[in-house]
């Protein structure tokens, strides 16, 4: 091999191993598409056919960035392995036979005793004889990986988990969606009893088995190695999908090529896909209640649903905006932008949007609110940033998450609480009631133990208030920056939020003149429907798509300057003269 072979090869192998080792986790609501993402990842360039780029007669750099993503992306794809979590859940179902699941399903269906004799009537035909042998074959593999998982690499035990689950899941769905939400109910029941206890059938915490399903999917990714070591092929997942957030860390943790991506849609639009599926209205309410939940304590914080956590802690989010049959262009070229990136960081430059939501990002982490953090990010109509903000008290006064509640106890913080906490006798008696949980020194370890004033007075007064709240809201700090520092018009900019503005951050970006709002999270309220869109001046709702966090810095951070490569692949040097 010739020197520049030598160094041509190394460049390659700069990016092997980004390029051989993929693992793309999927979050969103139901109806989101996190399934039709999946689907494209695992086709052929050929078969997921993207639109082609432009070759000339640019309107924008953007048209020019896809140029180069495409021809990328054409040069070096290759389709993903689907791991189902659905199918994951059921590979748990079938270490106990048919008649513990069939016993399950009268807890499921209690209420409508007609319809749970028909869909009794429904499994026993179709699956029974199936799930049985299923079963039987779970038990034996079971003892075998067990006893050594260098069994993980036999052809049987892939087959099973790769092909024989997703074929027997179909008719599951066929056999139960015809009824309802019953399919989407039980297995989110199954999902929830395997994190509490390890068992789809048993919902008495154990909290050893909070990662028991994360567990499971990593066997199979380990599966996937093993036929990538026998086979010198790459190793490229898809997880479809997310719904805990604690079960994405789990991957985080473990693999620098884990990137979550969020699937995002509006939901008017994600209503008219449920409906579409056979959906009413109130089983989607239910749907959303078990996805969205307002508020977790206790075990329900480790081992329930929540979407909207899991959408705070992606690295990408897509969008996906079409509604009814569709080529789904716009999210192809995403895809393409995306897993580009992923396999050669630094082939092109964030979007202006990226740029600004990224600031916002990083901002929110300053917060020192107790319950949510949330970045802002005001532009001008240039993407010229002039003020940002995050939620937090007023400047001089001390942030939530540094008032010791022991310390405003035994009165020696002066400057860190208020007239009023110091003072009121019957509030002060009301937190006194804690004192020994809070000394609690064991169970805290070393934690200091700041309290939310908000939620302690709404207890006290018995009333749900927020206008207790202790922090001016990201927005509100944000425009307030620019008054405070001289002021600048913002008509027609933008503001950039982690989170969708509330009523009270949405009257103010209206008055400032804002033309359009980007955001990653909706807001719970009806800020959208009942303050934006009203009146003559409406701004534009943007639901934000783009890599954020630590990804933003590992999708467009070159690993070695992009001139080198170039220079270093084809054995060319412009700096000498010829």
């Amino acid at each position: 091999m010739s020197n520049q072979e030598d160094v041509s090869s190394a460049t390659e192998m700069l990016y092997s191993e980004r390029k051989d080792f993929i693992i793309i986790g999927l979050t969103g609501r139901t109806g989101s598409g996190c399934s039709t993402v999946a689907k494209l990842l695992n086709m052929s360039f050929a078969n997921f056919a993207p639109p082609k780029p432009k070759e000339n007669d640019f309107k924008n750099n953007e048209e020019r960035k896809y140029q180069t993503l495409y021809r990328y992306a054409r040069s070096n794809w290759e389709y993903f392995t689907i791991i189902e979590v659905k199918n994951i859940i059921l590979s748990f179902l079938l270490e106990n036979d048919f008649k513990t699941f069939m016993s399950f399903i009268e807890t499921i269906i209690i209420e409508d005793q007609h319809l749970l004799q028909i869909v009794k009537t429904e499994l026993d035909e179709n699956i029974k004889i199936k799930f049985n042998d299923l079963h039987t074959k779970r038990v034996h593999i079971k003892s075998r990986v067990e006893g050594d998982e260098r069994a993980l690499k036999e052809e049987d035990i892939y087959k099973y988990y790769f092909i024989d689950l997703p074929a027997f899941i179909n008719d599951f769905e066929e056999t139960l969606k015809k009824h309802g939400d019953i399919y989407t109910r039980l297995f989110q029941a199954f999902g929830n009893n395997i994190r509490i206890s390890g068992s789809p059938y048993d919902s008495q915490f154990k909290p050893k088995n909070i990662f028991r399903l994360s567990q499971r999917i990593n066997k199979l990714i380990k599966i996937l190695r093993r036929r990538n070591l026998e086979k010198k092929g790459r190793v490229l997942a898809v997880i479809d999908a997310f719904r805990n957030p604690y079960e994405a860390t789990f991957f985080k943790d473990r693999y620098s090529s884990f990137y979550l991506f969020s699937v995002n849609t509006e939901d008017e639009t994600r209503i008219k896909r449920l409906i579409e599926k056979g959906l009413d209205i109130e089983e989607i309410k239910r749907l959303d209640e078990q996805e969205y939940p307002l508020k977790q304590l206790g075990k329900d914080k480790f081992v329930s649903q929540n979407i909207q956590k899991c959408i705070e802690l992606a690295d990408v989010h897509l969008n996906n905006p079409t509604f009814g049959n569709s080529n789904h262009s716009f999210l192809k070229k995403l895809l393409i932008k995306y897993i580009s990136l992923i396999m050669h960081p630094g082939l092109v430059t964030p979007t202006h949007e990226e740029r600004c939501m990224q600031i916002a990002f990083n901002a929110k982490l300053n917060s020192g609110c107790l319950s949510r953090q949330v970045g802002a990010v005001v532009c001008d109509a240039d993407y010229s940033i002039k003020s940002v903000g995050w939620n937090n008290t007023a400047e001089g006064q001390v942030p939530c998450n540094l008032r010791n509640l022991s310390s405003l106890l035994r009165k020696d913080d002066q400057q860190a609480f208020s007239f009023f906490e110091f003072n009121d006798e019957e509030y002060y008696k009301y937190i006194l009631k804690f004192k020994e949980k809070i000394n609690d020194e064991k169970n805290l370890n070393g934690r200091c133990f700041a309290y939310c004033f908000k939620d302690t007075y709404n207890s006290f007064e018995k009333k749900k208030n927020q206008v207790h709240t202790r922090s001016l809201h990201a927005e509100e700090n944000a425009f307030l920056q620019i008054a405070k520092y001289g002021g600048v018009s913002l008509k027609n900019g933008y503001l950039f939020t982690t989170a969708s503005p509330c009523e009270l951050c949405s009257k103010k970006a209206y008055q400032i003149g804002m033309k359009k709002i980007y955001y990653i999270d909706p807001y719970p309220g009806i800020s959208n429907d009942h303050i934006l869109k009203c009146g003559k001046n409406i701004p534009e709702m943007r639901l934000f798509y783009g890599a954020i966090g630590s990804a933003y810095y590992q999708l467009y951070m070159p690993i070695i300057p992009y001139k080198d490569e170039l220079y270093m692949l084809l054995d060319i040097d412009l700096t000498k003269f010829t």
